[in-house]
């Protein structure tokens, strides 16, 4: 027994002075660099450590000073000038498994770590004090600077650095993430596997500030339950509809959101001073959705208008407008009314424009001749009033004005199928004063009548000059558009009639009678023929085809 008692006495001594001349040999510059080299000599890494420290005030900790790790063949992945170990009694079935890793006054380039690769070392808790991240990847351009936070634990695997569950809470000075910097970053949460909690989440970016929270699921459903932005101001290279698509496209839930003073710069348009909460967005709409949206002003091409405000509220499967007013061409517009998604049909129980001056833009023809978004197949508009306008064409082939126009208008079907055009409806027109094609008209008044079939203009009636003049007009809607006018008249300078329709205009004034049938290449295109005649009580004249 005796003999058993010294043995194991000798064996502790001998290994309390292996321990001494190990802990000494590793204390030493040429100790711990021989060890360094030993270990990238026989692992697939490569590892330099300048100096190893220890206090006995804290008998469990080692640091590691002018650290440099990495993958052989790579770029170091670690550069630090601390690294400090904290053992736990895990150290006796897993040598590699640490309490505490923690790094000081450091660099992480993650683009020098094979996605492949498993690192051999994993803690209780990773700390991260004043770390300079970086991943120049072009297709995952992240870098970070003065990252303080902690991460438990830290077991990292393939294609995992940070591992598949942990909790966090980080916060950075600046960070870029794809070409866009934020400033003061706080996030807090945790992972676990494909899914994603932030708890909290706050920050500086393009001279504001933005906080919140946000979760994914493990099916890739993003929700925010709260999210505010505050003062943002930021210029982009995208058009209007190429920054909104993702949002879109996303499957997301955003359950708050608050956004005051928002203002961005497009390449050919400005919104600016936004403003906005909503409750329960939801991609696709839920039945609870509510949204309100004002702004000082939105700039769309040479297209300005003032001081927008839009309250929308998600009803299963339709979204209702229930308020819309804007200043547009010195003037307002309001309306309200709902879209059905499944349809695509928009509704509108009310469109008024009052005291609009707008000169229409070269291309409006054009413009009514292209499709309306997929996500729009029809708009009918229930109640139309378009109250004291001023309308200008300044196009030299058939220029008008229209001045202290009067419109109403009831059930006008204005798109169907994705294409814009006057499809149903009943309205009336009373304009105090036009020009067309420089001839002036004034009190014009009609009504009119539109179905799939034709457009009709009944009782039109206007004074030309000093004479009065009255008729009827006659449009299909189908190709070839063919189409009848009649006008009778007394006192007309005949030349307003003829100029533009006769090979000899006809001189003086007088009565007549006007029967004219013709075909268009569209509504919106001069006559591809005409043929009819002009009687007065002395002659009578013909346009053939």
């Amino acid at each position: 027994m005796k003999l058993l008692l010294k043995l194991l006495l000798s064996l502790m001594l001998l290994l309390l002075i292996v321990l001494s001349v190990g802990y000494a040999f590793l204390r030493s510059h040429w100790g711990i660099t021989t060890v360094s080299r030993w270990i990238s000599d026989a692992t697939p890494y490569h590892l330099s450590v300048q100096r190893f420290t220890h206090d006995w005030s804290h008998p469990l900790r080692f640091e590691l000073n002018t650290v440099t790790f990495g993958e052989d063949g790579q770029p170091a992945l670690l550069i630090t000038d601390k690294l400090t170990l904290t053992l736990t009694a895990h150290q006796l079935i897993s040598p590699l498994h640490f309490s505490r890793i923690t790094i000081e006054q450091g660099t992480l380039v993650l683009s020098n770590l094979t996605p492949e690769v498993t690192l051999p070392v994993s803690a209780d808790h990773l700390v991260l004090q004043a770390v300079k991240l970086l991943n120049p990847y072009p297709t995952h351009c992240l870098s970070a600077k003065k990252i303080d936070g902690i991460l438990s634990p830290w077991q990292p695997s393939q294609q995992a650095l940070l591992g598949k569950k942990f909790t966090f809470a980080f916060s950075a000075q600046m960070v870029n993430i794809a070409h866009q910097q934020f400033d003061k970053l706080v996030a807090t949460g945790n992972k676990d596997h494909e899914r994603l909690i932030i708890n909290t989440l706050s920050g500086a970016v393009e001279r504001g500030t933005f906080s919140g929270q946000l979760s994914r699921s493990a099916d890739g459903q993003w929700q925010v339950p709260s999210l505010q932005l505050d003062n943002i101001r930021f210029q982009t290279t995208k058009r209007l509809n190429e920054l909104l698509r993702p949002f879109t496209l996303a499957a997301i839930e955003l359950h708050n959101l608050s956004i005051n003073h928002l203002s961005i710069v497009g390449p050919d348009w400005v919104i600016n001073d936004l403003s906005a909460t909503g409750q329960h967005l939801v991609n696709p709409p839920s039945p609870s959705g509510h949204l309100v949206v004002d702004a000082q002003s939105v700039v769309i091409g040479t297209e300005e208008w003032s001081k927008p405000h839009l309250t929308l509220t998600a009803q299963n499967d339709a979204l209702s407008i229930d308020k819309f007013n804007v200043g547009w061409a010195r003037g307002t517009v309001t309306a309200r009314g709902q879209w059905q998604k499944s349809s695509g049909n928009l509704s509108l129980d009310e469109l008024s424009l009052n005291d609009i001056r707008y000169t229409l833009p070269e291309n409006w023809r054009a413009f009514l001749h292209t499709e309306l978004p997929q996500a729009i197949s029809s708009i009918t508009v229930k109640s139309f009033n378009f109250n004291n306008g001023l309308l200008i064409d300044v196009t030299p082939q058939f220029p008008f004005q229209m001045t202290a126009a009067h419109i109403t208008g009831n059930q006008l079907l204005l798109a169907e199928q994705h294409r814009w055009g006057l499809w149903a409806g009943t309205a009336e027109y009373y304009a105090a004063a036009a020009t067309f094609n420089r001839q002036d008209v004034r009190a014009l008044w009609f009504t009119l009548e539109a179905n799939n079939e034709t457009l009709v203009l009944r009782d039109i009636k206007s004074l030309v000059d000093e004479g009065p003049m009255v008729g009827n007009l006659t449009v299909s809607q189908q190709p070839p558009h063919t189409f009848a006018l009649t006008l009778r008249g007394d006192k007309v300078p005949y030349a307003a009639l003829t100029a533009r329709l006769w090979p000899q205009p006809l001189s003086g004034r007088g009565s007549f009678t006007l029967q004219l049938k013709g075909a268009l290449p569209s509504l919106l295109e001069a006559p591809a023929y005409l043929d009819g005649t002009i009687t007065t009580p002395t002659f009578t004249q013909r346009v053939a085809p």
